[in-house]
């Protein structure tokens, strides 16, 4: 496993996910980015997840900047969320806790650094294909991805727009067996990084090995495309597979988000 990385590559790890989330985002119908002189982002997809629909901010941050970006947010009526980077400090905390953002929880952003592809899998299940898809089957790509995370199908159409899965340096992937898609995956170029989003498998198809097979497939296509890092938020179930295949920890963000 990678040993916890520090410094400058935590910041182009951070760096790297914020702008993949950005890129992403302007794919979604009605989605938009802005960053304030201070530095904080607000970006908005209109998809009714409070982690889409943030007010990021780094380690150092302006009041004034971000209550204006919240404000806007709450304007919308739909969930929204603070995201920064390490803990929310006491002042943060305090400005969530007014627009209702009460529940505080954590995610690990991990890092795969310019090293060795992991090996691929010793065997590949039989009947699994690992294949690249086209906004022709965003339809093919949501259904997985909706029973993957059990959400409702118009969530998953809204995040898997057509144009998302046709864009410049954006693929997304799936798994088929014996013509079932039974994991999804959607890789994000950034200079010399790649973000690594939407990873699922549906319920009855988890522990055989297919998220590995698609999870390495992507990793062997971002490195013949430039990527030479990674970038990822885990799950707890998704982490120690990604350990497994040289992801290190780079630092763990918060999300301020409404009380359940």
């Amino acid at each position: 496993m990678t040993e916890l990385i520090g410094g400058a590559a935590v910041d182009a790890a951070a760096d790297a996910f914020y702008k993949a989330q950005t890129r992403r985002t302007g794919y979604f119908p009605g989605g938009y980015v802005r960053r304030g002189a201070a530095g904080a982002v607000l970006r908005f997809t209109s998809i009714p997840v409070p982690e889409l629909n943030t007010v990021s901010v780094d380690r150092e941050w302006d009041p004034d900047e971000v209550d204006a970006f919240a404000r806007e947010l709450a304007a919308t009526g739909v969930p929204w969320s603070i995201e920064v980077r390490g803990e929310a400090d006491k002042q943060l905390a305090e400005l969530g806790a007014r627009y209702g953002r009460t529940t505080v929880g954590t995610r690990p952003l991990m890092r795969w650094d310019a090293g060795p592809l992991p090996a691929p899998p010793a065997a590949i299940p039989p009947g699994a294909t690992v294949r690249a898809v086209s906004g022709t089957e965003a339809g093919v790509f949501a259904a997985a991805y909706a029973a993957g995370f059990d959400m409702p199908r118009k969530i998953a159409d809204m995040t898997s727009p057509p144009a998302l899965f046709d864009a410049p340096g954006i693929a997304g992937f799936v798994l088929d067996l014996h013509g079932e898609v039974v994991a999804t995956g959607l890789n994000v170029m950034v200079g010399d990084h790649v973000g690594m989003f939407s990873g699922t498998v549906p319920p009855q198809h988890r522990r055989n090995g297919y998220y590995r097979v698609l999870v390495t497939a992507r990793l062997a296509h971002a490195f013949a495309s430039g990527a030479r890092h990674a970038v990822s938020q885990t799950s707890p179930m998704s982490r120690p597979l990604y350990e497994s295949l040289g992801f290190g920890l780079a630092e763990t963000w918060t999300y301020l988000t409404p009380a359940a």
